[in-house]
């Protein structure tokens, strides 16, 4: 048996230098350090494997465990339907994704379902009006719908249905797409027929209590 390999601090330091100057974070180190990852990682340095071209989603999902992912929100979101571009994105690199005991939780802190006060106790406001409010708020976007309905074990039961048993309509407004006619678009994401399904709609219509938006609750 080969002695125990003891990381020299000269090492240590190429190896962090090596990690930031190629933009990982956290997330994928934590993905590195998993399983026999290294394994396949030395075989390639042996020439014993090589590293191909992969689907897309490659990019986009590393699954950690059953119960957590890390999700790449900086990616380019997808669009909710053929022809339409995207109008703006806000996404930070790699983020873990997990689901808690008490709910969904991204690098840490929980998301939850937020409503302005323009749509509480039976109010309704425009989209236009209620993406303006949302300006600056820690709202999330469509890469992590994406991800959700595609892992729908880390969806929190309770976001199926509000407090009156109506079906919610959660929306991911940190990503805007917009059609051919100009017309602007918000994805979202609902429970119907027993599935988690993604949904859009314009922002010319109207927002009322059933249709919160995902957001990271205060720190």
């Amino acid at each position: 048996m080969s002695d125990k390999f003891v990381m020299s601090a000269r090492q240590s330091a190429e190896l962090d230098f090596a990690l930031e100057r190629n933009g990982c974070d956290p997330a994928f180190v934590k993905w590195l350090s998993s399983g026999n990852t290294l394994t396949h990682v030395r075989q390639v340095q042996l020439g014993q494997s090589a590293i191909k071209p992969v689907a897309e989603d490659a990019t986009r999902v590393i699954t950690l465990n059953e119960t957590t992912i890390a999700v790449n929100l900086g990616a380019t979101p997808k669009p909710p339907f053929q022809g339409a571009e995207v109008e703006s994105h806000a996404g930070d690199g790699w983020a873990v994704v997990e689901k808690r005991a008490d709910g969904l939780y991204v690098n840490g802190r929980k998301v939850v379902l937020y409503l302005s006060k323009r749509q509480q106790n039976g109010k309704s406001l425009n989209g236009r009006e209620l993406r303006e409010e949302l300006t600056g708020k820690p709202v999330l976007n469509a890469n992590l719908l994406d991800v959700l309905v595609d892992n729908p074990q880390l969806i929190p039961e309770d976001w199926k249905k509000d407090e009156q048993g109506n079906t919610r309509y959660i929306f991911f407004w940190t990503s805007i797409f917009r059609d051919s006619d100009g017309d602007l678009i918000v994805r979202c994401l609902f429970f119907r027929g027993g599935a988690w399904s993604r949904g859009f709609r314009w922002l010319d219509n109207v927002w009322s209590g059933d249709n919160p938006a995902a957001s990271l609750a205060s720190s």
